[in-house]
């Protein structure tokens, strides 16, 4: 379960989400496979149209935001949270007053679906071979992260006994997304969470897998719009 203590603070990760409440976000166009929750506490701007209320961006679609204050969620489209997510409105009622974390899930109280996977999150994934690199991926979490070494589909697939063809199937339908675009976004956790505890740009990039810093700052930008200093920065105290 997310910490309810300050939760505008600092941006927190869990199992299969991020979830944040940020200040002065202004993001170049990105996408992600990932499902995203935005929900303004001021008047914002999404693909440079008005955006006073809660707005639910599908996976892969390109977007821009600018959000002077309010929550960013993202979700892994094969999590409790993801299916949540999915089944919004496209657009939703106006959020008033949710700086905190019990104001918001006070806000959110008439979608149960929601509230529930933003306090536990579940994998949706079934298949056991799977939970165990699950498992180990979540490692990340408790700050034990592992640099992906012999991350290669068919490495894994070895390791989890599986044809290199049956575990690119396999992640595809349990996890929601492709192998690397899904080892990517775990990779980005794992240096986003580097840095946040004190981590130089290139201690993260190498404890993640990236070649140098400069490559993590790209993938960054790709994938939430902005590089690593202005994504922290938007999430501090």
């Amino acid at each position: 379960m997310l910490s309810r203590e300050k939760p505008q603070s600092i941006v927190q990760f869990a199992p299969g989400m991020v979830v944040a409440y940020g200040q002065a976000i202004d993001a170049i166009t990105h996408h992600h496979p990932l499902w995203q929750l935005c929900l303004p506490s001021e008047a914002s701007l999404l693909n440079d149209r008005p955006l006073s209320s809660g707005a639910v961006i599908a996976p892969n679609i390109p977007h821009r935001l600018a959000m002077p204050n309010g929550w960013v969620i993202l979700a892994e489209p094969q999590s409790l949270l993801g299916e949540a997510i999915s089944q919004l409105p496209t657009v939703l009622p106006q959020i008033i007053d949710a700086s905190n974390w019990q104001t918001l899930l006070q806000q959110l109280q008439g979608y149960p679906k929601l509230t529930e996977a933003l306090q536990y999150n579940p994998y949706l994934c079934q298949d056991p071979r799977l939970q165990k690199l699950l498992a180990k991926l979540d490692a990340c979490f408790s700050g034990d992260c592992l640099k992906p070494e012999q991350w290669r589909a068919h490495q894994v697939a070895n390791w989890l006994a599986l044809s290199e063809s049956r575990f690119l199937h396999l992640v595809k339908a349990e996890l929601g997304m492709a192998w690397r675009p899904y080892l990517l976004w775990r990779r980005l956790i794992c240096a986003m969470q580097a840095l946040r505890g004190g981590m130089s740009s290139t201690q993260a990039a190498h404890l993640a897998g990236f070649s140098d810093s400069a490559h993590l700052s790209r993938t960054v930008k790709a994938t939430f719009g902005m590089t690593s200093k202005q994504l922290l920065q938007s999430f501090q105290p």
